[in-house]
């Protein structure tokens, strides 16, 4: 090799060795030697947590308590909490492992969003530990950009630090509860009946749970269904029923509720009454619904054994042990989907010649 060729080589070689030094790869910081955890007390006594309190934009967003082994949210009467979330939490901030230092000065902890989630502005998630814990309280801010982690900073801390997990946290209060009501798929009904506050009825059965279409019951002579599926479409209320708020059913008047009832092949009915309220000096609705379950014997499938029967009646405990003396606000399409009257599923028939 030449000297100008070794020279040349020699030069490059130095240059990579500086790169490699400048690249952001895994610095002293994060090799494990400085490493520490962000929250060292947690990890012994996570499993003994039972008070959080998530805040965000000044307002709190939910206060979760275990109570007898199970999460409940304050701000809507101890409903139950979103269990997974709460334990997505836990998990994360007693394994968080800091990697490396961040600003501690204030004007740039927007950039993080590890700002005072107190205020209006703030775009942190403030996570409160009980007092008799002597945790502090962590900001939860952003997720870094380019790289695995996020920002958090303690509260009362000016520093603010990037750990090696990443918490996805709601910042809706309805996103902190248990929001699936029922899941009763449209192809398990064979039967649904919509009794008005008035007492008409609108009923659609199937002979079969195999069957692809309902036959609307009752139809006015001169009329026809509009479609086979707009009639169809009845026995999907109950389907990935999710909430947007629930309170006690005794807070509300039920006096003229609808009721709407799905009947399953394998015996199931689940009944739901649902009322359209309106708040003293809001021009808006809200639109609650409340249910029950139950079990009944039905000719549609045959031979159906004592376990099938007997899953069936779980499935019914299930559905009433989560949903008794609740009530659920439910978005304004369900609520319609769910209150059909024989008006707006038929049309005249047409004269033929």
């Amino acid at each position: 090799m030449s000297k100008k060729h070794f020279s040349v080589l020699a030069v490059l070689t130095a240059v990579v060795v500086v790169i490699a030094f400048l690249l952001p790869g895994e610095t002293a910081r994060e090799s494990g030697i400085e490493q520490e955890a962000l929250l060292p007390d947690l990890e012994a006594q996570v499993n003994d947590v039972d008070w959080l309190r998530i805040s965000a934009g000044g307002d709190v967003l939910a206060t979760a308590v275990r109570r007898d082994g199970q999460w409940l949210i304050e701000e809507s009467g101890g409903y139950p909490a979103d269990w997974p979330q709460i334990q997505q939490l836990l998990a994360g901030l007693s394994s968080a492992v800091v990697l490396e230092a961040k600003t501690a000065n204030p004007e740039y902890y927007g950039r993080l969003g590890v700002d005072d989630p107190g205020s209006p502005d703030g775009s942190g998630i403030l996570v409160e530990f009980a007092e008799a814990t002597g945790l502090p309280a962590v900001i939860v801010g952003n997720t870094a950009n380019g790289r695995d982690g996020q920002y958090l900073r303690l509260a009362g801390s000016a520093q603010s630090v990037l750990v090696d997990v990443e918490l996805e946290l709601p910042r809706t209060a309805e996103d902190w509860l248990e929001r699936e009501v029922t899941d009763i798929a449209d192809s398990e009904v064979v039967e649904v009946e919509i009794t008005g506050a008035d007492g008409e009825s609108v009923l659609a059965s199937k002979v079969s749970a195999d069957d692809a279409d309902f036959t609307l019951q009752n139809v006015p002579e001169g009329f026809e269904p509009n479609s086979s599926w707009a009639v169809n479409s009845l026995a999907g209320g109950l389907s990935s029923l999710r909430l947007e708020a629930v309170a006690p059913a005794s807070n509300l008047d039920w006096s003229g509720a609808v009721r709407y009832r799905v009947l399953t092949a394998d015996g199931l009915t689940v009944e739901a009454e649902l009322v359209a309220e309106t708040e003293a000096g809001d021009a808006g609705e809200e639109h609650w619904l409340r249910i029950a379950a139950g079990t009944r014997t039905t000719a549609v499938e045959d031979g159906v054994d004592e376990a099938a029967a007997a899953a069936t009646a779980e499935r019914a405990a299930a559905i009433n042990a989560r949903a008794f003396g609740w009530a659920y606000r439910v978005p304004k399409y369900t609520f319609e989907s769910m209150t059909k009257r024989m008006e707006d599923l038929v049309r005249e028939t047409e004269a033929t010649e």
